[in-house]
């Protein structure tokens, strides 16, 4: 075991578990009860008056980077500027003597949601109390300019007081972001880099966009989704989960468990927009959607039902706004060329009528004089003669009007004479003369 130690990292070694009685500023600690990817968690005491805390350590690897180091100190402000019974207290801040530093905090007692949902979906009515008791908390968070950005179960905390009731507490506004200017610019995150859980991240988040509280309502919506029936909305490695946030619908919570009734699908649907202009103002009025005594009024009433959205649609959140911005131009251009290409093959089908202009028919017509052809009377070739023409010479004084007929069934006809050659060519002369 010995020589297992020596061989790891300093930053390894800096992170051993704090021993029982160590001193956390002015608390003694008394055991670990938590470790997760950024640090450490213990309950300690306050040798004096007996108070009873949990003191969460960052790493030390994580303690060596200022930005890091700044964002931890930003979720103990967050959560001080919320103060709220159902988001963790945060009351004390420092720095041990190996240089990991840490921030002192309630002392709950419960499990984790998670842990919760692990043995089976919560029934509605049992869920609407923590529900209802989180949209407060975050529209409180959101009150004061702050987006948590990381919902999942994991950071809830379902605490019992000492009358066994249950509440909720929010934890880890560790990525939380203010959203004050000049907090923005302290902990801004790099353009096209996503921050959150990939499971309950919003579109917005996905593309690495600026994002605001309405990211925290799209997350809230999965959480819900998860609480209900004990399924995830989408199912797939990191990339597939991106794409199917942004551009995939998910099943209604229905569909898992049938109990649910219609008005669960409607408000997660709601609160699980793609587009976050679309989604409700509040997180009290989504959870009161979900409610089926509720009255069905504004947003939720004009909701219409969920489709999956197609191919093209989604490429077209894709699509880069400079481009998108020229696309209802590009729409109009191409039904102009459609109407254009309509009237083209309109007037040049077979049967199409043809304008003649005014010009042309008031101007004289040389016509050539036929030649008779000398056909053996063994063979008769049979010669059409259009209908057009081929009229009464009692009807040839009439003016003629140049409107094409619908096509007739052309027969066979015996040749004509030359006189009867000549007949017709002196009707077409003259109709076209007068």
């Amino acid at each position: 075991m010995g020589s297992t130690a020596t061989t790891e990292p300093a930053s390894s070694a800096a992170d051993a578990s704090l021993p029982e009685g160590a001193e956390v500023g002015e608390y003694r600690v008394e055991t670990a009860i938590g470790k997760g990817g950024f640090g450490s968690v213990y309950r300690a005491v306050h040798p004096l008056i007996g108070k009873q805390v949990a003191i969460k350590v960052l790493a030390h690897r994580y303690s060596a980077d200022p930005a890091i180091v700044s964002r931890f100190q930003a979720e103990a402000k967050a959560v001080n500027q919320i103060s709220h019974r159902n988001i963790i207290d945060i009351f004390s801040f420092g720095q041990l003597p190996d240089g990991r530093s840490y921030y002192v905090m309630e002392l709950l007692d419960g499990e984790p949601l998670d842990r919760v949902i692990e043995r089976g979906p919560i029934a509605l009515a049992s869920a609407l109390p923590i529900l209802r008791a989180l949209a407060r908390a975050l529209d409180a968070a959101h009150a004061k300019g702050i987006a948590h950005r990381d919902l999942k179960p994991e950071n809830v905390f379902l605490a019992r007081d000492p009358d066994g009731a249950t509440y909720p507490k929010l934890l880890d506004f560790g990525i939380a972001k203010l959203l004050a200017p000049e907090e923005d610019v302290r902990h801004h995150t790099g353009t096209g880099v996503p921050i959150g859980t990939p499971t309950y991240m919003s579109p917005e988040q996905c593309r690495g966009r600026d994002v605001d509280h309405r990211t925290d309502i799209y997350s809230f919506g999965v959480m819900t989704y998860r609480v209900l029936t004990g399924e995830y909305p989408f199912a797939g490695d990191f990339m597939e989960l991106m794409m199917k946030h942004m551009g995939d619908e998910p099943v209604p919570p229905s569909q898992h468990v049938p109990s649910l009734p219609a008005t669960v699908d409607a408000a997660v649907a709601w609160m699980m927009s793609k587009d976050r202009e679309q989604r409700p103002p509040t997180l009290v009025a989504a959870v009161a959607a979900l409610d089926p005594g509720a009255p069905v009024t504004g947003a939720r009433a004009a909701r219409p039902s969920v489709a999956p959205r197609d191919r093209a649609a989604f490429a077209a959140t894709m699509m880069p706004e400079h481009k998108r911005s020229r696309a209802p131009w590009l729409v109009a251009l191409g039904l102009v060329l459609a109407a254009a290409g309509g009237l083209a093959w309109y007037f040049t089908r077979p049967d199409a009528p043809v304008p003649v202009p005014a010009a042309v028919v008031a101007a004289p017509v040389a016509v050539p004089v036929a030649v008779p052809v000398a056909v053996p009377a063994a063979v008769p070739v049979p010669v059409p003669v259009p209908a057009a023409v081929a009229i009464p010479t009692a009807v040839a004084a009439k003016p003629t009007q140049h409107v094409k007929p619908a096509r007739p069934t052309l027969l066979p006809k015996a040749p004509p004479s030359d006189d009867d050659r000549g007949a017709i060519i002196h009707l077409s002369h003259d109709s076209f003369t007068k």
